[in-house]
């Protein structure tokens, strides 16, 4: 048992204390500090590589074109659209099946999705789910849905393939 010296108030006190009994400061243990470093470490190039993405995304940004641009913020819009309908189109077959808890739907990355001429958006989700006897069957729907103000309307949804 040792005498060391606060850092915070400048006086000696037992190595063995956890804390200073003059001014209360606790003290840090070496694995506290090795533990704390090594989240410094770690945040440091995380936020460096952060940074270089947003400044890499900027430059690659201001050396497009205005066509170029409008594209791109075109494609974004539909893909925002179609994940919009894909979602919409998840709930109303999640709450139309016998058992929602026991679906089993594929990603919806890997739903056909299209949007139609009419301005409707076709979805066919996949997946498997249980039938009214309790056993799981695959199966393919149909979800035809429009946009609706900031939102989705699903039209229709039928099952077109058991």
């Amino acid at each position: 048992m040792a005498l060391i010296t606060c850092g915070e108030c400048a006086k000696q006190y037992s190595s063995s204390a956890k804390a200073c009994p003059h001014c209360g400061k606790r003290r840090t243990s070496a694995g506290t500090k090795l533990i704390l470093w090594l989240i410094i470490i770690a945040i440091i190039p995380a936020a460096w590589s952060s940074c270089q993405q947003d400044k890499a995304e900027s430059a690659r940004l201001a050396s497009l074109t205005p066509a170029q641009r409008a594209a791109e913020d075109a494609a974004k819009a539909k893909a925002h659209l179609l994940d919009m309908a894909q979602g919409a189109c998840l709930i109303v077959l999640k709450e139309s099946l016998n058992d929602p808890d026991s679906a089993e739907l594929d990603k919806t990355s890997n739903w056909y999705t299209k949007e139609r001429k009419d301005g409707t958006i076709l979805v066919q989700p996949s997946g498997r789910a249980k039938n009214g006897f309790g056993a799981y069957m695959h199966g393919v729907w149909e979800c035809i849905a429009r946009p609706d103000g900031d939102g989705m309307r699903v039209l229709s949804l039928k099952q077109v393939r058991p």
